[in-house]
């Protein structure tokens, strides 16, 4: 029984890897190879790093962006001066750049079908199998604009949910080495996943896991030990970058750039983590629970997201939903429906609105209103609160 379970296992995973290669190869062609995309400048950056360059060198990175047409404006507002990213994902992008444009893009979103799948699954064992379906979260993933955005422009956004949902899944069910690893493998793309880390590491220090923050630790050492040993210097290139950067960019999904100031910002963020404690209060919050609220606040307090960074939000909608299963009928639609609607035509309409405005600060109240919504569904819970993970 054992064999046949093993065989299973690797038929499905085969399955899986068929299927991504497919839909990544549909992805990719249907985009044009990304050809002028977000994952064109990934691809030249990667071209450098191949070819032993340095991508954080702006006479080395700007002449290799202005190959992408069509005019070198363009180009350079999308790509940037330099590369936004830190070594290690450098580094990562080396073997898309050792490839023709065609090919790195196949297998580029074939990876990131992939890490959507991982993440569907992991945020379903995460909000609670026994709650509800399958597809219904991969519903919440497919059908939102982050999702359609993400494989238009060959963005991170799936490669960000699974590690979060890995991460989140691994902390609540005790697994500290693969949650660790987890944690520090969000360096990939920092801009978003600081406010989360810093949650998970501070929750798990609150929880005395030492194992998970130390192996969360030695990770995160072990990618800025090799980066440094292949590439002497480019982490302080990627900070002085990365700070340049923040200067000059002005369209962001954020509570800076929608408050206008880190005083009113902060404000804010203070109001809304007060209103979301008076409601779990009465009745207390699970570990999972706790989790999918620093989903949510992570990208509330992010210096830097776009709305297709919104994936991971998937996490609370999908929480928000298990808990409003166990509600009575005028709760439970109440709840339900609020989230559907700020997935998908909240979303979608934010997107059109940034088109006209030229900037996407209003979509950052899409994870505020799902902290709330979360925070309802815990108080409206009736049932015992679980402590720990399965």
């Amino acid at each position: 029984m054992r064999i046949f379970g093993i065989r299973r296992q690797v038929a499905n995973a085969a399955l899986l890897v068929v299927l991504s290669f497919v839909c990544g190869l549909t992805a990719a062609g249907l985009n044009g190879w990304y050809e002028q995309k977000d994952f064109h400048c990934f691809w030249a950056a990667g071209r450098i790093v191949a070819s032993g360059g340095d991508p954080y060198d702006a006479r080395q990175y700007a002449p290799a962006i202005l190959t992408i047409p069509p005019p070198p404006a363009k180009a350079l507002e999308r790509c940037g001066q330099r590369l936004a990213y830190p070594p290690w994902t450098a580094m990562a992008l080396a073997p898309f750049g050792a490839l023709p444009l065609p090919a790195a893009a196949t297998l580029w979103a074939s990876l990131a079908v992939l890490a959507a799948v991982l993440g569907i699954n992991w945020t379903w064992e995460l909000a609670g199998r026994g709650r509800f379906s399958w597809p219904l979260v991969a519903l919440l993933v497919v059908a939102t604009e982050p999702f359609a955005r993400t494989f238009a422009e060959g963005q991170f956004a799936t490669f960000g949910f699974a590690l979060t949902a890995g991460a989140a899944l691994s902390l609540w069910s005790n697994r500290d080495v693969a949650g660790g690893i987890s944690t520090a493998a969000l360096s990939i793309k920092p801009h978003t996943s600081v406010g989360f880390a810093a949650a998970v590491l501070g929750f798990a220090i609150l929880r005395r896991r030492w194992r998970f923050v130390g192996m969360s630790a030695a990770a995160a050492l072990a990618l800025a030990g090799i980066s440094q040993l292949l590439r002497p210097g480019w982490i302080l290139e990627f900070v002085g970058g990365a700070t340049e950067l923040g200067g000059s960019i002005g369209d962001r999904a954020t509570i800076w750039n929608l408050a206008g100031s880190w005083t009113l910002a902060i404000v804010i963020i203070a109001l809304l983590l007060a209103v979301v404690v008076v409601l779990i209060r009465p009745r207390g919050a699970g570990d999972a629970e706790i989790l999918g609220l620093a989903v949510a606040f992570g990208l509330v307090v992010t210096p830097y997201a776009w709305d297709h960074d919104f994936m991971v939000l998937a996490i609370p909608w999908s929480m928000t939903i298990g808990n409003a299963r166990q509600l009575r009928p005028l709760l439970r639609y109440t709840l339900t429906f609020s989230i559907v609607i700020v997935a998908a035509p909240l979303l979608w309409v934010l997107t059109a609105v940034a088109t006209t405005r030229g900037t996407e600060s209003l979509s950052v109240l899409v994870p505020i209103l799902t902290a709330l919504l979360l925070a309802l569904a815990i108080r409206w819970d009736s049932r015992p609160e679980l402590k720990e993970g399965g």
